[in-house]
């Protein structure tokens, strides 16, 4: 459906989506923009659309904005950079590079960055033209991308070095990625905290693979610190929500559906099978069994949020921190950010044959931050030894501030005060 071919699959599709009267994120982008195209008479108008991160939109998301493109005039703003989802929803840094190529369009630059300090966007410079010189990132649009001293100027003089931590080992026991970000965490200025708390975003972003960030986690748990959940979904399937919509309609094809996966397996299969997207769900159920469901359904009370605020308001004067992946730090941006486990086998996977993406998943963590970014890697992970990234030695080495972090480090009863002088 993202790649808008395979009419028999797409056939396939919407039958069992007109059987469960339930669309999902993209069918209805792909309905809308049939019908749209079908009836361009009601394409909507307006003064100005714009589009932000481009380079994340798959080929159907594109068509949708073509088609808008119709009647309106269209702005469109990305980075083929900072594209990281062509593994996750087919997007492509391909349609913000043809439309950049396409003379009928204007091409406008942002070229100064207003949120890192002048030391990662030297980094950054580094890393695209290490890249280039080994045939990456070929077709990419040459853009400048410049520090921006009125604004950031200060922060480049307090932060004007990149924290490199090697540490002796980590493991569970011996947890020194969160040992380490737990007492940098200590250092941070409290003008520094106010200002992330004020803007609702994290102090403290963490980025890595899932095996470091479970470890790292632990660590500041256990020692206290505030980690971000993400909220529950709103949407998740669960046997209240079956019992929800049976409350609104008895004869619902999807509270059944839902009811005979938590409650039913084994008649599910069979009911699914026989009813074909013919018949309905409901008349395949045994009478005893759905006159005990219809029974529940019916003295089911749905949660509600009436008179709860959507958002409430907490006065948090904490160090508030977020640890996600490198996909999960789109869009993000923290005071301080650490990126851990950066060795030769996680990022990239292979030496020899490093991919695109990954230079772009190493340039969107360090572009997150507004003060500093340390890079983290160790020696030995449990019991496997690591050898650091080759996206490091990339990083001119004037650029960094090495740090040991070994049982020597830790003797010292504050190790990062001189360091933080």
């Amino acid at each position: 459906m993202r790649d808008v071919v395979g009419d028999e699959e797409l056939n396939f599709y919407f039958k069992r989506a007109n059987y469960y009267d339930a669309v999902d994120f993209d069918d209805s982008i792909y309905r809308t923009c049939a019908e749209l195209r079908k009836h361009p008479e009601s394409i909507p108008k307006y003064e100005l659309v714009l589009i932000d991160e481009y380079q994340d939109f798959n080929r159907m998301e594109a068509g949708m904005i073509e088609t808008l493109a119709t009647a309106s005039p269209i702005v469109i703003a990305g980075d083929d950079d900072q594209a990281l989802y062509s593994q996750l929803r087919g997007a492509s840094w391909e349609y913000i590079r043809a439309l950049h190529k396409a003379e009928e369009y204007e091409v406008f630059e942002l070229p100064f960055c207003m949120r890192c300090a002048g030391v990662i966007v030297g980094a950054v410079a580094d890393v695209i033209s290490e890249a280039r010189k080994i045939a990456k990132l070929e077709g990419r649009i040459e853009k400048p991308y410049k520090h921006f001293e009125p604004v950031k100027g200060k922060d480049s003089k307090l932060y004007p070095k990149i924290w490199l931590v090697e540490t002796s080992v980590q493991r569970k026991n011996a947890n020194y990625f969160g040992r380490f970000i737990n007492e940098a965490i200590e250092k941070i200025p409290t003008g520094e905290i106010a200002e992330a708390n004020k803007k609702g975003e994290p102090v403290v972003l963490v980025i890595g693979s899932v095996q470091y960030l479970r470890q790292v986690r632990d660590y500041l748990i256990k020692e206290g610190r505030n980690i971000a959940s993400p909220p529950d979904h709103p949407s998740a399937i669960s046997a209240e929500r079956g019992l929800e919509l049976l409350k609104q309609n008895p004869q619902s094809n999807l509270g059944w559906r839902i009811i005979l996966e938590f409650r039913k397996k084994g008649l599910l299969i069979s009911a699914v099978s026989r009813a074909d997207n013919k018949r309905p769900l409901h008349e395949l159920i045994p009478d005893k069994l759905k006159e005990e469901i219809l029974a529940e359904a019916d003295a089911f009370d749905p949660p509600t949020s009436a008179g709860v605020p959507e958002t409430e308001a907490i006065e948090d004067k904490g160090v508030t921190i977020k640890l996600t992946s490198f996909e999960g730090a789109k869009g993000l941006s923290a005071q301080h950010v650490f990126i851990i486990g950066l060795h030769a086998g996680d990022l990239p996977r292979d030496a020899k044959n490093i991919q695109d993406l990954e230079i772009c998943k190493f340039l969107v963590g360090l572009t997150r931050t507004k003060k500093r970014c340390s890079l983290m890697f160790t020696k030995r992970f449990g019991d496997d030894s690591k050898t650091p990234s080759i996206f490091l030695t990339w990083i001119k080495e004037e650029r960094f501030d090495g740090i040991e972090v070994n049982a020597a480090f830790w003797k010292s009863a504050k190790p990062l005060d001189s360091l933080c002088a």
